[in-house]
């Protein structure tokens, strides 16, 4: 789809936009305008790449007191109206294209409007995760009169699935623009349902809401810039494990050698742990990103790695999310997009609205109930997000990689491992996107390593304290990359097989 928006002149924008549309109807349990988005944007000639923000803020009316002494919660819940934010995706779709946008809204949305009313063929792995997905369903009557069969179960392989309702709305959008969810004809319908339902967002939430350009945070490892969004997103916590990793000196180690990957296993424990204590809402935060990104911390941090036993005392980590789909696009300008845009679940909160199709993300869930958490649930304000786009530059502010890697809290791990592919072992993109990778849990201290690492390096790391898992329901997750080859100007890109989604070019 994004191919031949480019083919019709449209620019990486509007490849981007048009591609996030159309996973909203095929991929609905993941993506959708019900949810999030961040992108990083390089635009040639420029010192550093654009980044907007379009997370969107928890209801006005709904507070802290509220949910813990009135409800008694101890912790956000996963589903219903209670972890509903504000839907940022739109306003981010519209930001970017009102900037560097070339095609219509109608011309880019069109595609998807038309699978949206006539239907698509559902793949197999669509199929086993709707499946999956089948209780939640159940739980909301929008829900399983959108998203089931005769009301009944998951569509299955190679089944026509329509959303009308969803096209309609797509096509709204596609004439008036996103600010008719925002405080238009949608925004109507939209207050009315949570109204109806006993939600919390209001017409002000809405009115007031507009993603946010913002400055992108970078560090540089082995003379490259990795580039990534700041908080709320966790694209620090990528940067944080490379510091840790290049100051214990990583790039000595052959790749996924047992003391390449304990190095690696110990940094994303450290990373974790300080990022979990610290990130949300940017008006909230205690400590700046600049003090993270110093050499006096990756040198106290590299310190307590023991290259002989792995930490087996953590934190309890944040409860997040898997459900996410990530993106990149490059145009003949030399214009890059790295774009992720969630649901954060499965089908997001589990709420769908019957009257618009639109289902509703639960990124409040990503919010602490502690009381003296920085990351405290407070109205009017950004949770901690998982999602976050990534892209390489040179010294020389060329472009070199825009990449992702999606799966709750895999992303900044995946991330970590696939940019180490790239520049430390100089794989090509879908030699560095295939690669086995591991997956360690914050919460549980448990890592699973995919079945091409060998069972005897598994058993070494076991040895140094590792609690290894089988892989088997572990979440490796799925990626996409971009690459810039200078000398030629000709890109190259490589597509997850773990996932759905492919390469292509013209």
């Amino acid at each position: 789809m994004g191919l031949e928006i480019l083919k019709k002149g449209g620019s990486a924008i509007d490849a981007a936009i048009a591609i996030a549309a159309m996973l909203n109807v095929v991929e609905p349990f993941s993506t959708g305008i019900g949810g999030d988005a961040f992108a990083l944007i390089y635009i040639p000639g420029e010192k550093r790449p654009l980044a907007i923000n379009g997370s969107g803020f928890s209801p006005k009316f709904l507070t802290y007191e509220y949910l813990t002494e009135e409800l008694g919660l101890k912790s956000m819940p996963l589903t219903g109206f209670l972890p509903i934010t504000v839907p940022g995706a739109l306003s981010l779709w519209e930001m970017i294209h009102e900037k560097l946008g070339k095609l219509s809204w109608e011309t880019i949305l069109t595609p998807a409007i038309n699978y949206a009313r006539n239907g698509f063929p559902v793949s197999p792995v669509i199929a086993q995760v709707w499946k999956e997905l089948e209780p939640k369903l159940f739980l909301n009557e929008g829900a399983i009169k959108t998203y089931l069969i005769n009301q009944e179960r998951a569509p299955i392989t190679g089944e026509i699935f329509k959303q009308p309702k969803l096209a309609d709305t797509l096509k709204k959008i596609s004439k008036e623009g996103s600010r008719v969810f925002y405080d238009g004809e949608l925004a109507i319908k939209t207050v009315e349902f949570f109204e109806e339902k006993g939600g919390y967002i209001s017409s002000s939430d809405l009115a007031d809401f507009k993603a946010e350009w913002t400055k992108p945070i970078s560090k540089e490892f082995y003379d490259h810039n990795l580039w990534e969004h700041g908080p709320n997103g966790q694209g620090l916590v990528t940067l944080l494990i490379l510091s840790i990793a290049e100051e214990y000196d990583i790039g000595q180690y052959s790749h996924n050698s047992i003391d390449y990957l304990h190095c690696l296993i110990e940094a994303k424990k450290l990373a974790f742990t300080d990022t979990f204590a610290t990130i949300t809402d940017p008006k909230w935060m205690k400590i700046s990103v600049e003090d993270f990104l110093t050499e006096k911390y990756a040198q106290t941090r590299s310190s307590q790695i023991n290259p002989l036993q792995a930490m087996r005392d953590l934190p309890i980590a944040l409860n997040m999310g898997e459900d996410t789909v990530y993106l990149t696009a490059a145009d003949n300008d030399g214009v890059v997009i790295s774009f992720i845009n969630s649901l954060f679940y499965g089908f997001g909160s589990g709420i769908v609205d019957l009257e618009t199709g639109i289902a509703f993300q639960n990124r409040g869930a990503g919010f602490s109930l502690m009381k003296d958490h920085p990351n405290r649930y407070e109205s009017r304000k950004r949770p901690y997000h998982t999602i976050i786009p990534a892209l390489v530059t040179n010294s020389t502010d060329d472009f070199l990689y825009s990449f992702g890697v999606m799966g709750g809290h895999h992303q900044p791990q995946g991330q970590a491992q696939v940019f180490l592919n790239m520049v430390l072992f100089d794989m090509n993109p879908q030699s560095a996107i295939e690669a086995p990778r591991f997956n360690h849990d914050q919460f549980s201290n448990v890592v699973g390593f995919e079945d091409p690492i060998p069972i005897s390096t598994r058993m070494k790391l076991r040895e140094k304290g590792h609690r290894v898992v089988d892989c088997v329901g572990t979440n490796f997750g799925g990626g996409q990359i971009i690459k810039k080859d200078l000398r030629t100007t000709i890109y190259a890109a490589g597509s997850d097989p773990r996932k759905d989604g492919q390469a292509q070019g013209y």
